[in-house]
């Protein structure tokens, strides 16, 4: 087995590498504020560890130095823990963490009591994996696989922490003139590095998932409402007869043209926004919504009858034509629909839109503002 001090300098190495690895990286995506903290954690945990494994002999500026960067290290990474996983930027708590066992480490140096601070480094230590790990087991829902791997990482070195703690406190080593020499000591070592490395490279997987995962939303959602866009409508909703009790409603918001040419598309844009808000409120479960051009929105409602989906229709139709009126008395935005349900013979979503736009066409040139669609009743 490889000695203790060619563990820490290993340590130190591969943190290095991983530090590089994740700024270059964040450099590239500066929004990923996590890369950039993972990163500089590392960068105060590489020269920590080459310091403590250099000097096999206690000296107590060397130990505090090393004890204090390596605690700063450990901070950096729990809040990139906590910005990966929650979007939460918990620097009061981490910077609190980190100056109390400082000080409080330096303290015990100052008196002498080195083997005394050499705990407290431990159990700060084991602290903030601790905190990292159940950031990570909070979040696990999203990549369940890869974060609770990083989660148990964490885990386990937090234990190594603790157990390196707990023999200097049975063995009574509250003085200590040289590097702690015990299995617990080993293990942890080992357990770092191990730590390091695995959760470098699950990290990188994570990012490169969020990435991908980013792309597929945006290329499936409409950039200004945040709805569907009518490509991932159409995908959901596929080619096959849907089931019975499902309705397409297609809704077109009035004169639309005439609001962008008179208020300006600044205005028409907060007008889509602010129906898009409408539309998200009133849908099911199991219900979707999509904008699939300019101002044509369309609901694909599953479980529903032609009660529910009218009072589904006019609800919205009430709810914008409730909303503040436009500039220079123009009144509130209003929206015309139409709307069409499955029935005893098979049909596709395909047949269902068309049914639905030719509705709200008709209702269109009724008037506008209003719901047209089959006669209220239950669909068999």
């Amino acid at each position: 087995m490889l000695d203790q001090t060619s563990l820490l300098i290993a340590i130190g190495f591969s943190a290095t590498a991983l530090m590089l690895t994740l700024v270059i990286t964040w450099l590239g995506s500066t929004r990923d504020r996590y890369l950039l903290s993972w990163g500089l954690g590392l960068g105060f945990v590489a020269p920590s560890s080459l310091l403590y494994g250099w000097f096999e002999t206690y000296d107590l500026l060397v130990q505090f130095s090393a004890f204090t960067l390596l605690l700063a290290g450990f901070a950096f990474i729990y809040v990139g823990c906590a910005q990966f996983s929650s979007g939460r930027t918990p620097w009061r708590v981490a910077l609190a963490g980190w100056a109390v066992t400082t000080l409080t480490m330096g303290s015990l140096f100052a008196v002498g009591l080195s083997g005394v601070a050499t705990i407290v480094l431990n159990i700060g230590a084991a602290v903030f994996f601790m905190a990292a790990g159940r950031e990570h087991w909070i979040a696990r829902a999203s990549t369940p696989l890869a974060m609770l791997a990083k989660s148990a990482l964490y885990g386990t070195t937090s234990v190594t922490f603790t157990l390196c703690a707990l023999v200097l406190a049975m063995n009574g080593q509250w003085v200590l003139t040289a590097r702690p020499q015990n299995w617990a000591e080993d293990l942890n070592s080992i357990a770092l590095l191990a730590a390091l490395a695995a959760a470098g490279a699950v990290t990188m997987a994570l990012h490169q998932f969020r990435i991908t995962e980013t792309h597929r939303r945006l290329a499936l959602t409409d950039s200004l409402t945040g709805l569907l866009n009518r490509r991932a409508l159409f995908n959901l909703a596929g080619t096959a007869p849907l089931a019975p009790a499902t309705g397409v409603i297609m809704l077109d918001l009035d004169d639309f043209k005439a609001i962008n040419d008179r208020f300006g598309h600044a205005v028409g844009d907060e007008v889509l926004i602010r129906f898009a808000a409408i539309l998200s409120r009133a849908l099911g479960p199991d219900d979707f919504a999509a904008r699939i051009g300019g101002e044509e929105f369309c609901l694909l409602l599953r479980n529903t009858d032609s009660i529910l989906a009218h009072a589904i229709a006019d609800g919205i139709r009430r709810e914008l034509e409730a909303t503040d009126s436009l500039p220079d008395g123009y009144g509130p935005p209003t929206v015309s629909a139409g709307l069409a349900l499955t029935s005893g013979q098979a049909r596709t979503f395909d047949e269902l839109l068309r049914a639905a736009d030719e509705l709200l066409y008709r209702a269109k040139d009724a008037g506008r503002n209003r719901v047209l669609g089959p006669e209220p009743r239950l669909v068999a």
